[in-house]
């Protein structure tokens, strides 16, 4: 085994593109391989602002977790879909406001959930497993979710940029009602979605859909924001600014640090998000 496949497990298929591995390269991180690094060049040919809808989302749920520590005052934390640990990792966002904050990360690639164990259990308010979003009840009743996160009390849970990559097949909506059902009342929500605007506009996010099929990689699902809106059953949707009604926007919207000095493409704004309160 080469020096750059010495962290993954055997298990592991290094042939064919991993979501979590591609979103490791498009965040600068140095976990992943040819065959992912192709398919985020593939997907930037027809669409040159591809790789950086990760960058985007990654801003976003950064500062949507800076907001859920200093502002809701939430100190657990089940981050699911989570990828491999890269910069700003949830935990160490939410540890500059509160040292004393539970985090449990959750992830059905294997080379993810290993490589987070190894990186992040040696924190005991820490933890990493492996597990699939898309069965509620086997992420709720993992002992070690259950033996780490108190569901008396509130908690955010997070699906940032994890939904798109589920197959129109499944019961979206009726997969977060049972997350949402089982949050205490304070908690909180925390969704972002690639989405399709339709006609020319929704065009190149479709081009990139196309090419990463091309390249194994069922992942992207740019979807209506009417679908989207529908992953915040029961939810309250928190204000997307100070002048803003509206909480289901494009992330480049949502609360930013400060004004955009640089015009930001249309591929830019195709993922839309919101964090949501349950009451």
């Amino acid at each position: 085994m080469s020096d750059e496949q010495s962290w993954i497990p055997p298990r592991v298929d290094v042939t064919v593109p991993s979501v979590a591995r591609c979103y490791d390269f498009a965040l600068g991180g140095k976990d992943n391989f040819d065959v992912d690094r192709a398919a985020v060049a593939a997907a930037n040919a027809v669409a040159p602002e591809a790789s950086e809808l990760a960058k985007v989302n990654r801003s976003w749920h950064i500062r949507a977790t800076r907001f859920l520590a200093e502002h809701a005052g939430i100190t657990q934390y089940l981050d699911l879909g989570a990828g491999l640990p890269t910069a700003e990792n949830t935990h160490e966002v939410v540890r500059r406001i509160n040292g004393s904050a539970h985090v449990v990360y959750v992830d059905n690639d294997p080379a993810a959930a290993a490589h987070g164990r190894v990186l992040l259990d040696d924190h005991h308010l820490t933890r990493y497993v492996e597990g699939d979003l898309t069965e509620p009840d086997e992420i709720l009743d993992h002992p070690v979710v259950l033996g780490h996160l108190d569901f008396t009390r509130p908690i955010a849970l997070y699906q940032s940029a994890t939904m798109h990559h589920q197959p129109d097949d499944l019961d979206l909506p009726g997969i977060m009602r049972r997350y949402v059902d089982a949050l205490p009342a304070g908690s909180y929500v925390v969704l972002s979605h690639f989405w399709d605007p339709g006609g020319e506009a929704g065009a190149p996010v479709r081009r990139i859909r196309e090419s990463m099929l091309a390249h194994g990689l069922d992942a992207d699902h740019f979807r209506s924001r009417e679908q989207i809106e529908r992953l915040f059953p029961g939810l309250e949707l928190v204000p997307s600014g100070p002048n803003s009604a509206d909480g289901l926007v494009p992330l480049l919207d949502w609360w930013p640090d400060g004004p955009l000095l640089t015009e930001p493409g249309p591929v830019q704004r195709c993922i839309i998000g919101a964090v949501g309160v349950k009451r």
